[in-house]
């Protein structure tokens, strides 16, 4: 069986990048005063959500970027997957509601996101120890 391979959509990324940087930039509000290294986990979060999107890029090199830089602010990495199931929850609720005229827009976008999540879970595998 073939793995569906990454539809790359303009749109898409038109509007769910700036709404994904809010959501990051939100859930690590209380690390303001960390400044420039939690503007750094903030932009590579975002880097992964972008090549998760788009289908491009070193997902499991983002995401391993993403998990040394919350380990250096004292956050775990349940914290960074709570921020990515909270940025998968806003895409799939704005498509619901941008498309709902159009179950088959809805449908196609929503399987995007699904598909970049589940790049995210084939991601986390690979960095994960061998038994």
């Amino acid at each position: 069986m073939h793995a569906l391979q990454p539809h790359h959509d303009p749109d898409l990324m038109r509007w769910a990048e700036p709404l994904i940087g809010d959501i990051i930039s939100t859930s690590y509000a209380e690390l303001k005063d960390e400044g420039r290294e939690a503007q750094f986990l903030i932009r590579c979060q975002g880097m992964l959500w972008r090549a998760l999107i788009n289908g491009a890029g070193s997902v499991p090199l983002f995401h391993q970027e993403v998990l040394r830089a919350a380990g250096r602010l004292g956050l775990g990495e349940s914290r960074v997957e709570e921020v990515n199931r909270q940025i998968v929850t806003e895409l799939m609720l704005v498509i619901a509601s941008r498309h709902a005229r159009s179950p088959r827009e809805a449908a196609q976008r929503s399987v995007q996101v699904a598909q970049a999540y589940g790049r995210l879970t084939g991601a986390r595998a690979l960095l994960q120890p061998q038994a």
